[in-house]
Parts: structure tokens; sequence; C-alpha cells
């Protein structure tokens, strides 16, 4: 059996030129490495030059459809407003063919939001919360739970108003002013803005099922010979 070779049984001139070669390996490595992230860094380059104006064209025809089914059903809403009540608080209108197979449904959504006193009221709530966890029982502890999950927010980064209406009724069960306070501040910061509008369009097959035309790049489905190209 061959004797296992060592560091130690190696001379200084050896350790010497087994440290070059080790280091000329690895100049390789980064050369080819280096060299990769070039051609990889030139690909995106390419790639993303060459879809933009598809992407582009595909904003422009969306955009120009948008306004043109806008504009469209101006005259036709002016007239509907002039023969139908309309709710208080509608925000959008759906106008379908005689025979029932397209919908398009024009509108806008409110959307809820709160001015910068909000952070105040939140402040004054988490102080309050303070003063709960110094006293350390367990039923501060659970009322402490309660409160930071009504003061969690949604994906866009705001606070719920049913969640409020919940916090405001837990404030007054308290009893505590700063509590109270705190919570009136965050319900008197909060607005509702309107969004952009919106075209959506419904067609029905000879079946009767519904589908909605994709009108965003989003919504619109791959070709199956472009499936694995997306993945």
């Amino acid at each position: 059996m061959a004797k296992k070779v060592t560091l130690a049984d190696l001379s200084d001139a050896d350790k010497a030129n087994l440290l070059q070669q080790l280091q000329q390996q690895q100049n390789e490595k980064d050369k080819e490495l280096a060299a990769k992230r070039k051609e990889y860094k030139a690909l995106v380059h390419e790639k993303v030059n060459n879809l933009f104006p598809v992407l582009a064209q595909a904003s422009s025809v969306l955009s120009g459809a948008k306004g043109k089914a806008i504009e469209y059903f101006k005259q036709v809403l002016e007239f509907k407003n002039e023969l139908y009540p309309t709710a208080d608080g509608q925000t959008s209108h759906t106008f379908t063919n005689e025979d029932g197979s397209i919908s398009i449904i024009i509108g806008y959504n409110m959307l809820d939001s709160y001015d910068d006193t909000v952070h105040s009221g939140v402040a004054m709530v988490k102080e309050y919360m303070s003063d709960l966890v110094a006293r350390g029982d367990k039923e501060t502890k659970s009322l402490v739970d309660g409160i930071m999950r009504l003061l969690s927010k949604d994906s866009k980064g705001n606070l719920k108003p049913s969640r409020v209406a919940q916090l405001k009724k837990m404030a007054d069960e308290t009893g505590n002013e700063k509590f109270i306070n705190g919570v009136k501040i965050i319900q008197d910061s909060h607005m509702q803005v309107r969004s952009k509008e919106f075209v959506r369009c419904i067609q029905k097959d000879k079946t009767g099922k519904s589908m909605v035309l994709a009108l965003s790049i989003t919504d619109a489905e791959i070709p199956a010979d472009k499936q694995e190209v997306a993945e």
C-alpha cells in the first residue's frame, strides 16, 4: 500500500511549486467565471433591447384600447344616467349585448388609504402597549397580541378599516384615554382614493361558460409551444 503523503513530507520547494499550481488553477477558474458572467450580461443586454419594442407596442395597443373603450361608452353612460337612477356609490357599470354573450365592465375602485397623521395614532397605541408590557402579566400579554394583530398592515402597507373598527371597540372597553385617542387619530386619518379606471370584458362560449378576456400581460395565457421557454 502506497504511503500517504502529507505536507510535512514535502520540501519548501515542493510546497511552493504546489501552491503555484493551485494558484494557477484558481486564476484559470476565475477567468472562466469572469468570461461567463460577461457573456451573461451581454445576453441580458441583447434580450432586453430586443424585447422592449414588443412590450412597448403591446402597452401602446392596450392604452389605446382602454382609451377607446372609455370614450366609446361615455355617451352610453350619460344616456343611462338619464334613463335609470344610479345607486349611490356605484363605481362601475356593466354593458351587455342582447344575447348575453359579451359583457364590458367600465369603472374604478375606491381604495382605502391614510394620511400622515396615522403614524401619530399608531405611535400612541404602541405607547399604550408598552405600558401593558411593563405590567407583564398573562392577561395584558393577550391584549397586546390582539392589538398587534389589528395593527398589522395589508399587502399594500395600509391598515384595514375593519380591523381599526375592532381596535376602537377594544379601546372603548379598556377605557384607557391614550389608547382611545390613538385609535381616534387613526380613524380620522382614514380616506378613500379613487383608482385608475378599469375596463374588463367577459365572453360566454356556446355552452354558457364565461371567460374573462385577458387585458393585461399578467393575465394573458402563454401559448403551449412557448411555455417551456417561460419556465
